[in-house]
């Protein structure tokens, strides 16, 4: 295992912080201690979805139902572009939540960090139902000697959210209709971004939100669609290879040249009616509830390799460094339970929840045979990425200089040669 300290700098935002606590026996959370009065628990998350945090508090409810122990729940949202850096600051400072979340790109650099608490002893909880979970969704999470440190709650592949009414005014096919075809592809929905945009009826084509110029995890959809890897094994920069310098002017020339893109410093609003398609996890139909136009979801398209769409994996956690461990542990085994994961709006790990029926229940707003196409029947070929330990100071240190990129007249194989240089001597000290 990595060095506390070394952790920590994988952690911070603009300075190295050293990650406090270390990774706990398996006595830690097996051992059931008394407790003298209940205990208030705090939950980090980076939603700010009042359905969501209301289904977790009441799930919370039904836990004290039969453990008296748990005082209140507090749940607090950390802002998606600001989570690991900001849970790196608070477990520095002493102040680690309870549970909490953590990305697929940040998984390994929190697992060798020692910041989580060991969660196997809830392997032997007939009520948790460990062998219903997929195994190759939960492999990131496993320590070297059967220690397991979260639950991937949430991972699918995030499809393409489309505004149909849009498409439909601009006399133009549909992802759907162009997937029905055997057309839908990265060149194709450059093709049909610039063509909403040409006709007027949205100001920008196509977004990933969440990317931002900023989460280049939330890149690799791109990266996917020309068989490029950021950091193939997680090992080795990949961003300076022809296929990186390609994804990234196959972007660049959406911004720069097509106007279907945001460009940085703009802000796409799907929920509005501003833009014609964005990729992002299913979730985010949640905010859509109030929209006046009818849209719909497609897979993500083929590109130019074998098809590969990007998986996004959200896993709940305990922190070593918490108030109650045990009690937390045991709080996290309710809420990611089968019934737990069956009250929340994602996609969950457990083969008995892989079915139409499921999504279906869970997005009502697409047509089932949309959810299915894009959110299941993908899972057969998508595939997770192995991200470094080192992914998260890797981001700190890389962003500014992929700001370079994203200039009109930029020389996009010189400025990823230099991420490259930069990335290298982290990756070869992780």
């Amino acid at each position: 295992m990595r060095s506390t300290q070394h952790a920590g700098i994988a952690f911070a935002a603009a300075a190295a912080l050293a990650l406090v606590g270390c990774s706990p026996s398996a006595e830690t959370t097996a051992a059931v201690p008394e407790y003298d009065e209940p205990v208030d628990l705090t939950m980090t998350l980076w939603t700010a979805d009042e359905a969501i945090i209301d289904q977790f508090q009441a799930r919370a409810d039904a836990f004290r139902e039969e453990n008296p122990e748990l005082g209140e729940l507090t749940i607090e949202t950390i802002p998606f572009a600001e989570y690991n850096s900001q849970l790196a600051i608070r477990l520095s400072g002493g102040e680690a939540p309870d549970l909490g979340w953590i990305v697929e790109s940040a998984t390994p650099a929190w697992v060798d960090s020692g910041a989580l608490a060991d969660v196997s002893s809830l392997e032997a909880d007939e009520d948790w139902a460990y062998d219903d979970i997929i195994p190759n969704l939960i492999t990131a999470l496993e320590g070297e000697d059967g220690e397991l440190y979260g639950y991937p709650f949430a991972g699918t592949t995030h499809p393409i959210v489309y505004n149909a009414t849009a498409f439909e005014a601009a006399g133009l096919e549909t992802p759907n209709e162009l997937l029905a075809k055997g057309e839908w592809t990265w060149d194709a929905l450059r093709e049909q971004a610039k063509a909403l945009v040409d006709a007027g009826v949205v100001t920008y084509g196509f977004d990933i939100p969440q990317w931002g110029y900023t989460s280049y995890a939330l890149f690799t959809p791109f990266m996917k669609a020309f068989g490029a890897e950021a950091y193939p094994d997680g090992e080795t920069c990949g961003y300076a290879d022809e296929a990186s310098v390609e994804t990234f002017e196959f972007v660049h020339d959406m911004v720069f040249e097509d106007g279907s893109y945001p460009a940085p410093g703009s802000a796409s609003s799907f929920p509005t009616g501003d833009t014609g398609m964005y990729l992002g996890a299913p979730s985010t139909l949640a905010q859509l509830a109030d929209s006046t136009f009818e849209y719909d979801m497609a897979p993500q398209p083929e590109g130019e390799v074998e098809y590969s769409p990007f998986i996004g994996q959200a896993s709940m956690v305990v922190f070593a460094d918490g108030k109650a461990p045990e009690l937390a542990t045991r709080l996290f085994g309710f809420l990611t339970s089968e019934e737990g994961s069956a009250a929340l709006p994602y996609v969950a790990p457990r083969a008995s929840l892989q079915t139409e029926e499921f999504v279906a229940g869970l997005y009502p707003q697409v047509p089932a045979e949309s959810a299915k196409a894009s959110l299941l029947d993908t899972l057969d070929v998508a595939e997770q990425l192995d991200y470094p330990v080192a992914f998260p100071e890797l981001e700190t240190a890389t962003k500014p200089i992929f700001d370079g990129v994203w200039q009109p007249d930029a020389d996009i194989q010189a400025v990823l040669e230099e991420v490259c240089a930069t990335a290298d001597p982290i990756l070869q000290s992780q």
